[in-house]
């Protein structure tokens, strides 16, 4: 009980520093950080980390020489039965050693968990360090990373790299000028190729909804301002999803396929794209590579492409993720801001090493040019070139290479960068919610006017607890 009403102490303090509604956060009371010094005379940084941290922090081979390193794993030895009482656990651990002057100097979280943080007036802003004595700048960045890293002009937290989702369709089909389409423009072509082809693949119920939907929900709510609004644009889209039969295909069991119906299904995957047998296909972008050119310029049979993104009326069409999940801000507390910063710095511009022989998605799109530039411009003999030439698909049997185009390469470039890489938008939390309630819908539950009800309600008082 003892450390219950301790808690409770903690998120009244904590959270009295800010009002949900304020234009920007107040500065906290809470007490400094000591800053700590090694027998070196190196500054100890203190590195909070909610499980996942960056494995450079803990290499003591390669990690930067010129600091000593405390990591701090909040969800270490946490026991719990639900993700609620996980992550709940996991904030009493972190708010409580803020209140003790033992807050970490630079705090690893997820996007969801720093903007309730920044909401707090808990982060400093990065700003102010590269507009100073810095090695990294804000000109070093690539300008939608800042764009969608940035809060009413402060950069509370940076991240190194970023998944890009978003969906796309042959120009043919889909002409250029929707490009992050609404949903009104989905459904006017839904309806115009729904005899001709599948709109999308569909292998539960509700994936209709599900790709309908997907930006649309999230986009009703501003987490910021602590609120929400599931209006027409919501209804209408849900609606459209329950009035819209589809015929669903059940995942096959893979486990049970021989050879040939293995090749024969991916096969049919693979070639939707080159035989036109599907409208819109979602994609995810890992990183400037030969898989974005496999998925794109391969896959479409090497015709040009329109990026619809997913249909929404106030959002950009497509949704980023920190590649790793976690991304890195600078405590109000820490008494050594400036060599938290320079660490920070370091883990940015550290890129490992990538292999001839590797072909990996998992490096994500970097949030610096310098890096971004190298990936543009790798030699062909990398297998994770864009350049190689591995350009293949079902339909070709020759060994030649296929060279993706300068010009379709640049699209795909200039496509990225006009995406704000903005990671507190996809909330996991507030998209379970929306999902939930959706489904009950697709069940026939409730009406799309009922569910809008129970989500402005629902969503409402979630976000409220929460800033």
């Amino acid at each position: 009980m003892k450390k219950t009403l301790s808690f409770l102490a903690a998120i009244i303090s904590i959270c009295t520093v800010v009002s949900c509604n304020s234009d920007k956060p107040a500065e906290t009371s809470l007490p400094m950080n000591e800053a700590v010094y090694n027998e070196d005379g190196k500054p100890v940084i203190t590195v909070g980390t909610m499980g996942y941290i960056d494995p450079l922090f803990n290499d003591h081979l390669n990690k930067p020489k010129d600091f000593d390193i405390k990591v701090v794993n909040y969800a270490k030895g946490i026991e719990y039965t639900t993700e609620k009482e996980f992550i709940e656990a996991i904030n009493n651990e972190l708010y409580m050693a803020m209140l003790t002057g033992e807050s970490p100097d630079i705090l690893c979280h997820n996007a969801a968990g720093m903007l309730n943080m920044d909401r707090k007036g808990l982060l400093a802003d990065l700003y102010s360090f590269m507009d100073g004595e810095s090695k990294l700048k804000r000109e070093d960045f690539l300008p939608c990373a800042l764009e969608g890293l940035e809060i009413e002009g402060r950069l509370p937290a940076v991240m190194e790299a970023y998944t890009l989702h978003t969906a796309v369709a042959k120009t043919k089909f889909i002409p250029k000028e929707y490009e992050h389409w609404t949903s009104a423009d989905a459904m006017k072509f839904y309806e115009e190729y729904k005899d001709k082809m599948d709109f999308c693949k569909y292998t539960s119920e509700s994936s209709l909804a599900e790709y309908m939907l997907e930006i649309e929900g999230l986009g009703s709510i501003d987490q910021r301002n602590a609120v929400c609004d599931f209006g027409t644009a919501f209804r209408d889209s849900l609606q459209f999803c329950l009035d819209t039969p589809i015929q669903a295909e059940a995942e096959p069991n893979f486990a049970l396929m021989d050879d040939y119906d293995f090749n024969a299904y991916f096969k049919d995957e693979e070639t939707r794209g080159l035989n036109d047998t599907q409208l819109v296909f979602p994609l995810s972008i890992n990183g400037f590579n030969s898989g974005l050119g496999q998925h794109t310029y391969g896959f479409f049979n090497k015709e040009d492409i329109t990026f619809v993104g997913y249909p929404s009326e106030n959002g950009s069409g497509a949704y980023v993720q920190s590649a790793n999940m976690v991304l890195y801000g600078i405590t109000e507390q820490c008494s050594n801001k400036e060599a938290a910063w320079e660490l920070i710095t370091l883990i940015l511009k550290h890129q490992e090493k990538l292999e001839k022989y590797e072909a990996t998605d998992l490096r994500g799109i970097p949030v610096l040019k310098e890096q971004l530039q190298r990936d543009y411009d790798r030699p062909e003999d990398y297998n994770n070139s864009i350049n190689n030439g591995h350009m293949w698909n079902w339909t070709d049997n020759t060994s030649e290479p296929v060279y993706i185009p300068q010009e379709y390469k640049d699209m795909l470039y200039e496509y990225i960068l006009s995406v704000p890489a903005n990671p507190y938008f996809y909330n996991w939390d507030l998209q379970n919610i929306i999902d939930e309630e959706v489904e009950y819908a697709i069940n026939g539950d409730r009406n799309s006017d009922d569910t809008s009800y129970i989500l402005n309600d629902r969503i409402g008082t979630y976000i409220s607890e929460k800033s």
